[in-house]
């Protein structure tokens, strides 16, 4: 029981000095900008961040000091027993400094602590103001622990046995430097898994595979599956011949299988850069009417991501706000790690670019300006191209897909009625039609997933 009381009271603990390093780094970062003097701060907020420090350090004080009773008591070992105390008052001592357990609710789950009698109502009076301070500062800064977000979610079980099997072997490739362009390539992408991960579900694949294909190999190699697929194995074939014929399998499948599994981040790192672009004259619009009004640099972020229109731009910056409000690191750098870790060259280089502005106290407003009419001429550039090559695709598809069809289901009519298509083809006239038709489904379905793909997203 004392056990269980003492890990609440320490995870409660880590919760509050977890608060007090996001408040504590949000606190220094305005005071740096007020000494500037270039930004206007808002003096209520700095206020409110200064009551909440404070709240939570009491708070912390009064948990730490009942930590030694409760220590004490958590031994592994029968004490001896000691003698009486004589004296009353100091029983009454000591039976006031040992830690009494208090409950309470908070976000509708029970949370029981330990702490001293006599520190009681000072605990409940700073958790009262802390709460209140709390959820006021919640709206601007993301304080939630993300362990208890439900977008982590369950470890994914392919994952948990890929490292059960090939942690070590993946371990010992990203130690040699042999993952350092994965390792990229997956944070340009968000990707949940961590780069020792990835590579051992790239081996755990290229084994499985290896093992389907084998099973494969063997039926090929040892049973008689002529009546099944002549075309594939012909009758009177040696067990040689066979083994010549299929041994690629064995190589071909779980590489191709591993290199399609390797190339993936890299490839979905092109196609969100891509997506950001389009997004990102839009972005820098916007970035610019807000800046007008010469707020802090950091609000400027918070209120594009409060805009859900921007899905792939959100997404790297909210890594930009994670590693302020979480790591503790300034603005300019954590512009640089997140501009360094960007799928898209334009953005890059617009952080990059707010980078240099921010920190030589340069109009912000003037900057973004400038930057977004010509993000806007490019993508205008943009929108023409795919115009003009919809246009050409167009044509293409009139031609092979319209018209072609249409001349040589008349020219297989007019061989058909005279038996030459049999004899040159050995196929009928009505076979013929259906596999024309089935081609130009085909080629619809190629067509559409063709614009579908080059289509822009606004």
């Amino acid at each position: 029981m004392t056990i269980d009381i003492l890990r609440k009271t320490l995870d409660h603990m880590q919760e509050i000095a977890r608060q007090l390093y996001v408040f504590t780094n949000q606190l220094g970062m305005i005071e740096e900008l007020e000494k500037t003097k270039k930004i206007e701060i808002n003096k209520k907020e700095k206020r409110l961040l200064r009551r909440t420090i404070l709240t939570l350090s009491e708070q912390l004080k009064i948990l730490n000091k009942s930590l030694p009773s409760l220590i004490k008591k958590v031994q592994f070992y029968k004490q001896l027993k000691e003698k009486p105390l004589r004296r009353k008052n100091i029983k009454e001592k000591i039976i006031e400094k040992r830690p009494i357990k208090l409950d309470y609710t908070k976000n509708k789950e029970k949370i029981s602590l330990a702490i001293s009698p006599k520190d009681k109502k000072k605990f409940l009076t700073n958790l009262t103001k802390s709460e209140s301070s709390v959820k006021k500062l919640k709206k601007n800064y993301s304080i939630e622990n993300p362990k208890n977000k439900s977008q982590f979610g369950k470890p994914n079980p392919y994952a948990k046995l890929s490292n059960h099997f090939f942690r070590n072997l993946s371990n010992h490739f990203i130690s040699k430097g042999y993952t350092k362009k994965l390792h990229e390539g997956l944070r340009k992408i968000n990707s949940p898994f961590i780069t020792a991960t990835y590579v051992s579900m790239i081996l755990f694949t290229i084994f499985i595979s290896f093992l389907f294909t084998f099973c494969l190999f063997i039926i090929l190699l040892f049973y008689n599956l002529t009546p099944v697929f002549p075309f594939i194995v012909p009758c009177n074939e040696t067990i040689l011949s066979r083994f010549i014929r299929f041994v690629w399998i064995i190589l071909l499948v779980p590489l191709s299988s591993g290199f399609i599994f390797y190339y993936y981040p890299f490839s979905e790192g092109k196609n969100i850069g891509k997506k950001i672009d389009q997004e990102l004259p839009f972005v820098t619009i916007h970035m610019s009417a807000i800046a007008n009004s010469n707020i802090e640099p950091t609000n400027l972020f918070k209120i594009i991501l409060k805009s859900k229109e921007y899905r792939y731009t959100n997404n790297e910056f909210k890594k930009l706000m994670n590693l302020i409000n979480f790591n503790g690191l300034d603005l300019i750098t954590a512009l640089k790690k997140t501009a360094k870790t960007s799928p898209s060259s334009k953005l890059k280089n617009l952080l990059n670019g707010l980078t240099t502005t921010i920190s030589s106290g340069g109009d912000l407003h003037s900057f973004l300006d400038k930057h977004s009419e010509t993000l806007l001429f490019d993508y205008k550039l943009d929108r023409e191209k795919y115009t003009k090559s919809s246009e050409t695709f167009m044509d293409i598809y009139i031609s092979l897909g319209i018209a072609a069809p249409m001349i040589f289901l008349m020219l297989f009519v007019m061989m058909g009625s005279t038996g030459a298509l049999v004899n040159l083809l050995g196929i009928g006239v009505e076979t013929l039609s259906l596999l024309i038709i089935f081609a130009v489904i085909i080629l619809d379905i190629g067509f559409l997933i063709f614009l579908k793909l080059k289509q822009p997203i606004i």
